[in-house]
């Protein structure tokens, strides 16, 4: 696996990690959180209970003390808790004479009204005739209609009939978030078990693929090497002056021969690269002498096509420190570019610079030229620049994405200008070597 999908993967893991010790701590938060408001509201209903115990049991009393008032005869008797809680919803207050429901009900509306006490009630008056508590009439729709108080005398009685009502618990939003946090952790889980998935597939897809690779190549070179040598044999036994013709063909099979064994090795390369197992032996190389060979090769080809190579080497330090069959095969791939691309007479120049510690060598031509689009992908493994149905130039689409990966093997760079039936040019930038 690459450090490139490596580090993805670790990162991934420690963002899932720390989502769920995020995610952990909120729900021990919020956990906390609740009790903590369970708590208070549990403390708060308790004291509105007893707010309003106390309350109704206030004006209750001065309801009955305003009753007493009204009835000479019994104001100077003496009355001991004359207001009782029979349960959470039920008050009855003790009395010793007769009680008007015409006054009672104005005299508890008043009282209540100054204690802000709002709530739906029901009055009741116990009867000594029927020995029971008559309540008004909807109320005797009810099914837990309060039972009689078992007392001495006269009393009257005040249902509340929504006291339930009182302080409902609201539900804390903590929870709806704690929810939508596991949530989140669980596709981004998923999310992250399907990348590393897909790395593991991507990286066996890789093996296989670079295994099928080296092997074809090796079995591809031995009958390249046979024909090679059997090829040679026979040039040096054939009089070319008796068979001119076998002496052609035989030659045309040498050439032949030797482009497929270099199209065999540079997908030989291109695989080792891709894989990081392609060596490289770095030692001090002068650009201008590498320059200077690749124009020699090419020379004859170029001249054969009526073109020209033009050079102007102005750079002072020409020394970098890079492996020499690799850096020759990055200028060399250049000019072959130059040279299959030129639909007329190849015109290709070189020229080299120095600039700020650095070599920078350009190579252009008046070629085809590509569209802007395409140079964005130019460099990129097995891209070729479309055609249409003409395919006059062979190819893998893998020579511009080798000088790129070998560029920055070198720690340099490769940059492109091209426009299209107006040619190219490409600009190789190496570091000098300072020593």
């Amino acid at each position: 696996m690459k450090r490139k999908e490596k580090l993805i993967v670790v990162l991934s893991v420690l963002v899932l990690l720390g989502l769920i010790l995020s995610q952990y701590l909120v729900v021990r938060n919020s956990a906390e959180i609740e009790k903590e408001n369970s708590t208070i509201v549990g403390e708060k209903r308790e004291l509105t209970k007893v707010n309003f115990k106390t309350e109704v049991t206030l004006a209750l009393t001065k309801v009955r003390d305003k009753l007493i008032s009204a009835n000479k005869e019994i104001s100077n008797n003496i009355y001991l808790d004359p207001v009782k809680q029979i349960q959470e919803d039920y008050y009855v207050v003790s009395f010793y004479d007769t009680i008007s429901k015409v006054l009672l009900k104005p005299l508890i509306e008043e009282e209540f009204s100054k204690y802000y006490i709002d709530k739906d009630y029901q009055i009741g008056v116990y009867d000594c005739f029927t020995d029971s508590i008559i309540f008004d009439e909807y109320t005797t729709a009810l099914n837990n209609i309060p039972l009689k108080w078992e007392h001495d005398g006269y009393y009257f009685g005040v249902y509340f009939t929504n006291l339930s009502t009182i302080e409902p618990i609201e539900t804390s939003s903590v929870q709806y978030i704690s929810i939508l946090g596991t949530l989140v952790i669980l596709i981004a889980g998923s999310f992250l078990f399907y990348l590393a998935r897909s790395i593991l597939k991507q990286k066996k897809i890789s093996a296989i693929t670079y295994d099928f690779i080296n092997n074809m190549t090796h079995e591809l070179k031995t009958p390249i090497s046979t024909i090679s040598l059997s090829t040679d044999v026979l040039l040096q036994t054939t009089d070319s002056d008796e068979n001119e013709r076998l002496h052609r063909y035989l030659t045309i099979i040498k050439t032949e021969n030797t482009r497929l064994e270099n199209q065999v090795e540079r997908v030989l390369q291109i695989a080792k690269l891709d894989k990081d197992k392609i060596e490289l032996n770095f030692e001090p190389i002068d650009i201008h002498k590498v320059i200077n060979t690749c124009i020699e090769t090419f020379n004859v080809p170029v001249h054969q096509r009526n073109g020209e190579i033009y050079q102007d080497l102005k750079a002072t330090e020409t020394m970098i420190i890079g492996d020499i069959i690799h850096v020759t095969n990055i200028i060399y791939n250049l000019f072959d570019n130059a040279n299959k691309y030129s639909s007329k007479a190849p015109i290709i120049s070189i020229k080299t610079i120095n600039l700020n510690n650095q070599i920078k060598i350009i190579i252009s031509d008046e070629g085809i030229g590509i569209k802007k689009e395409d140079c964005k992908e130019i460099f990129n493994k097995f891209y070729r620049v479309s055609t249409g149905d003409v395919h006059n130039v062979k190819g893998f689409g893998l020579g511009l994405y080798y000088v790129k990966k070998m560029m920055l093997k070198h720690n340099g760079d490769i940059t492109i200008e091209s426009e299209l039936n107006k040619g190219s040019q490409f600009t190789l930038t190496f570091p000098l070597d300072n020593k």
